[in-house]
């Protein structure tokens, strides 16, 4: 796996648009096991952090909003989340692949080109969700 300077930045957090809070911090929070991390109000939108000690997910809900949430792959591909190996992938794989808020993209399987072991699941608003490992 690359190795990334001392120096340089950290990722602090991507934040998502989604239509339906409650959905998102169920899948998040109870699916993949995410912690509630803070949340405020901003002019009617409500920013809630979900995340681990490794970062954070920023869900962003605005009761208000008359367009719909459409996530495009030409917009937004995915967003990967990191663990600690392929049996920690197949088990979040395993705890969110059945939920009625989630739709299964690929199942576990080894990306040799990137040395990973990686699944893909879609989240209540269709964003693509990677859960990836090194390969053993």
């Amino acid at each position: 796996m690359y190795e990334r300077p001392r120096e340089s930045m950290d990722l602090n957090h991507v934040a998502l648009w989604v239509s339906d809070l409650d959905a998102s911090l169920s899948f998040y929070v109870d699916g993949l096991g995410f912690d509630r991390q803070r949340s405020w109000t901003d002019d009617g939108v409500e920013n809630v952090y979900v995340g681990t000690e490794a970062g954070e997910l920023q869900l962003r809900y605005d009761p208000d909003r008359t367009t719909p949430i459409a996530p495009s792959r030409a917009d937004t591909d995915h967003v990967a989340f990191s663990l600690e190996s392929p049996e920690a992938v197949d088990a979040a794989f395993d705890r969110v692949a059945d939920r009625p808020d989630c739709a299964v993209v690929a199942d576990p399987h080894v990306v040799a080109a990137a040395d990973a072991y990686a699944a893909f699941v879609a989240d209540p608003d269709d964003y693509t969700i990677e859960l990836v490992a090194p390969a053993e």
